[in-house]
């Protein structure tokens, strides 16, 4: 079954989900599967290249496809004008529009949303992997597509991850209340971190598992990517390990300092009995130092 977006017109592979199912398109629209009505197949445009046909054409004048209706089964209702169409089609035949699913849509069987609880469902293109929950406008990705997410950044944007996922009332009542969520994938509890060490965004994670973004959490990720937060705390940590190794090479420079000047006082007053004590004056004050 199909279904197109009533914005933007993308189409989406809903065969697995209830009439009354939300999904949510990559432009942000939130959509509603509806129970099909399919209606008699009739050839007014080609199968094959959307090509309109004359009365009674046995063959299409622009790719020369045999005209067919029968022989080759019936596929899915056309998402636009709800008429039945043949399996495999290129094209409804009745309106001619193209039918291309951008994206298959599941149920997660027995799976919840960690937040709101209500169901999840998987939205898997060509490019992207994700599970979004409709309800609270949360947002699943695993550690790989993640990591492509950030490196792509404009292009995501572009697909429409980052339009608004859920009211404004709900996501300041998720920003004030601090919880400890279970993974989608393990049930085991996640840890949060706050991304890329200084980003302010604290993110829920599973080590292997994935990322759990709440409603615009991924789009301030984003954000803080593109202004170069991640570069910044890059350039602060280079600076923190800079200091650190000139702090350690003065105490260790004051070391050697000290022991030469105890060395050159036993040299000049000391005796060999001396040396032990010496020695461990020494090695002391290096490890105190050190």
């Amino acid at each position: 079954m199909l279904l197109a977006c009533s914005a933007c017109h993308r189409q989406y592979d809903v065969g697995a989900l209830s009439p009354g199912s939300k999904v949510r398109c990559l432009c942000g629209a939130l959509n509603t599967v509806q129970a099909t009505i399919a209606r008699q197949a009739e050839m007014f445009h080609c199968a094959n290249c959307g090509g309109k046909l004359a009365h009674g054409e046995t063959r299409c004048s622009y790719c020369s496809a045999e005209v067919r209706l029968g022989a080759r089964g019936l596929g899915p209702a056309c998402p636009e004008c709800l008429a039945t169409t043949l399996l495999d089609a290129q094209h409804c035949s009745t309106c001619g529009v193209a039918l291309r699913a951008e994206a298959l849509v599941r149920p997660l069987a027995g799976r919840t949303c960690p937040r709101c609880k209500q169901p999840l469902s998987e939205c898997e293109t060509e490019r992207l992997r994700y599970v979004e929950c409709t309800g609270c406008g949360g947002l699943w990705l695993d550690e790989a597509v993640f990591e492509r997410v950030v490196e792509e950044r404009r292009s995501v944007v572009a697909e429409g991850l980052l339009h608004e996922r859920a009211p404004a009332a709900p996501q300041r009542a998720l920003e004030t209340a601090v919880r400890y969520l279970p993974c989608p994938v393990c049930a085991q509890t996640m840890n949060r971190r706050n991304f890329g060490d200084g980003s302010g965004v604290i993110l829920d994670w599973c080590r292997g598992h994935g990322w759990w973004f709440d409603a615009e959490e991924l789009a301030r990720v984003l954000e803080f990517v593109e202004s170069g937060g991640l570069e910044r705390v890059r350039e602060r940590r280079h600076e923190q390990r800079k200091q650190e190794l000139d702090r350690l090479e003065r105490r260790a420079n004051q070391a050697r300092s000290q022991a030469g000047a105890e060395l050159r006082r036993w040299e000049i007053g000391g005796s060999r009995a001396d040396l032990p004590e010496l020695l461990h004056a020494v090695v002391t004050f290096v490890r105190r130092v050190l």
